[in-house]
């Protein structure tokens, strides 16, 4: 019978090395794991080949640089169903590092693996790339460590970040529109501006000393601007766009845009329901898993993608702090409609506030859902109208001369 050396974590954190004699590799994780710890290297004493490296491995990649969403969801999902099928965690990391397609991950992937199998805790190898794992996926690591139930706080993880994946894709979606109607409408006064218009401007000036209408007038004087100040139209627009594309980086950039946001007159719904969904999940997430509610509260203050909604979170937890429930301070915030402080507060009074936090996440998602749906469906005929408002009063203001010149014919 072959003999095993492995590296192991108990649930505590300590760490704990040895060897075991056993058929497999399985059996001496099942071994292990039925006396509550949490496999992280394994590899057989004799220098034997263990099991195959992963086929995925040598199928060629595109790599590129960033550390998206999807990555992060595919980590967690991958990382939650090996651990759970008994793979130690050192060969799981190397089964998720055949696959991610960030670079960025990679590189941080593959100095976790060393870190783990020099017998570092997951959470202190996660801990050296703070740009990539959050406070939340440190909070929810450490938890799962310490109660042995790692691949379940893995996989509310990746729940958490599909859900917040839904949400950004919702509000994308409700913008695009739009800025699809602003493209068309934009092509179609170029085509004027630049084709039609300087066409029949030549034809009115060879008509001699004839009165254009006013409206005609200013088309063809926004034409001539256009045509003869592309150069600094053009510069200014992408000095603006990169001036803007900076400022926004800003922390007085982020606030701005944060207000605006939840001041637009029309998506103003939307991006509030995006912002409570999005705490509702953080809460259900963190509080399932164990993590207390301050530092819950914390997270969620430092993680909110609206500095508005960050702001209130942490009032509350300080409120939190000085020994308040959560109810009161979240209605004094304004920031709360009624029905998240009472289903909070029912929550705290049956002691079930993840679960009504989880109902609230899945109200609000579902708001979100609705709005885009009716605004989809509102901005067919606002688009037509639009488009043909534009057209008519470019045209109209070509043919105006033509109907006067006409009637002085006659």
């Amino acid at each position: 019978m072959p003999t095993f050396t492995y590296v192991a974590r108990d649930q505590q954190g300590m760490a704990h090395t040895g060897q075991l004699d056993a058929p497999n590799e399985d059996a001496v994780v099942a071994s292990l794991q039925h006396r509550g710890l949490l496999v992280t290297s394994l590899a057989r004493k004799d220098g034997a080949p263990g099991r195959p490296q992963p086929a995925v491995g040598r199928v060629r990649r595109k790599f590129h640089e960033r550390v998206t969403i999807d990555d992060q969801v595919m980590l967690c999902q991958e990382l939650a169903t090996l651990v759970n099928a008994g793979v130690p965690l050192l060969r799981s990391l190397e089964v998720v590092s055949a696959q991610v397609e960030s670079r960025t991950l990679l590189r941080a992937l593959e100095q976790i693996r060393r870190d783990v199998g020099a017998g570092s805790s997951l959470v202190a190898a996660l801990n050296k790339h703070p740009t990539i794992f959050s406070k939340m996926w440190l909070n929810l690591a450490e938890t799962g460590e310490a109660s042995g139930h790692l691949p379940q706080s893995l996989q509310q993880l990746a729940n958490h970040f599909e859900s917040s994946r839904h949400l950004q894709n919702e509000a994308k979606t409700a913008l695009t529109y739009p800025a699809f109607l602003m493209l068309a409408a934009a092509g179609v006064c170029a085509i004027f501006v630049y084709w039609l218009i300087p066409k029949f401007s030549k034809l009115f000036s060879s008509m001699g000393n004839m009165q254009l209408p006013l409206l005609t007038r200013i088309v063809i004087g926004i034409s001539d601007a256009a045509r003869h100040y592309f150069v600094v139209v053009l510069f200014g627009m992408v000095a603006g766009g990169f001036f803007l594309r900076h400022y926004l980086r800003t922390e007085g950039g982020q606030w701005m845009r944060d207000r605006l946001l939840l001041g637009l007159p029309l998506f103003q719904k939307l991006f509030e329901s995006v912002c409570l969904a999005e705490f509702a999940q953080g809460l259900t997430t963190m509080l399932e898993s164990g993590v207390p509610l301050l530092s819950t509260l914390e997270i969620l203050e430092n993680s909110a993608t609206n500095k508005l909604y960050g702001r209130a979170i942490g009032t509350v937890r300080e409120q939190v702090k000085e020994g308040k429930t959560m109810a009161e301070p979240l209605a004094a915030t304004g920031m709360f409609p009624p029905i998240v402080v009472q289903m909070i507060q029912v929550g705290e009074e049956i002691g079930e506030l993840g679960k009504m936090a989880a109902r609230i996440a899945k109200y609000y998602e579902e708001q979100a859902a609705m709005f885009i749906a009716r605004m989809t469906r509102l901005f067919e005929p606002i688009a037509i109208v639009v488009m043909a408002g534009i057209v008519l009063f470019i045209v109209l203001s070509i043919f105006l001369p033509i109907i006067q010149m006409s009637t002085n014919v006659r």
